[in-house]
């Protein structure tokens, strides 16, 4: 795993939302027969965060603002969580409504996006507050989309070289 910078040169989220399963050399599988690749996203107040996996069990987080964690799923931690999340999402496919773009999230808000295999982008978002709440659809696949977050900031701590090691 590595931190990167995430700049209009090289917009990850961009760049995902324009691949296919085929440039990833992705098929459907029984566990995900539908979604390809998964984004969560925070809107935050100068841009958004976006916590992303693909069923190849890459997981990366970057931000539109700059900067992110990229190879997370070279990691069992990373790997597994990266997994449950894509098949949370999947799980809630038919909530979410077929879209034709795919703006960042308002501050305040979580925004769910599946890349389906058909070639479908499906985007469902609401207010933080409201997917906290275990009743809201949404719920499960924050809920994942938080442990997903937590994986990759502990690999971040483990892989991170110790300050003052080198003096």
């Amino acid at each position: 795993m590595r931190e990167i910078r995430n700049d209009a040169k090289v917009d990850l989220r961009a760049r995902l939302l324009r691949s296919s399963p085929a440039d990833f050399k992705l098929k459907p599988t029984s566990d995900l027969p539908r979604v390809w690749a998964a984004l969560m996203e925070i809107g935050v107040p100068k841009g958004a965060a976006s916590i992303v996996a693909v069923a190849d069990g890459s997981a990366s987080m970057y931000t539109s603002v700059g900067g992110g964690m990229i190879g997370a799923g070279e990691h069992p931690t990373g790997r597994d969580a990266a997994m449950h999340f894509l098949k949370t999402v999947e799980s809630l496919l038919e909530l979410m409504p077929a879209v034709s773009d795919l703006p960042l999230p308002q501050p305040g808000e979580y925004a769910l996006v599946a890349l389906t295999h058909d070639g479908t982008r499906r985007r469902l978002a609401a207010a933080e507050r409201n997917v906290q709440d275990e009743t809201h659809p949404m719920f499960a696949a924050f809920d994942g989309g938080q442990d997903l977050i937590t994986a990759i900031r502990l690999l971040q701590e483990k892989l991170a070289p110790k300050r003052g090691a080198q003096r």
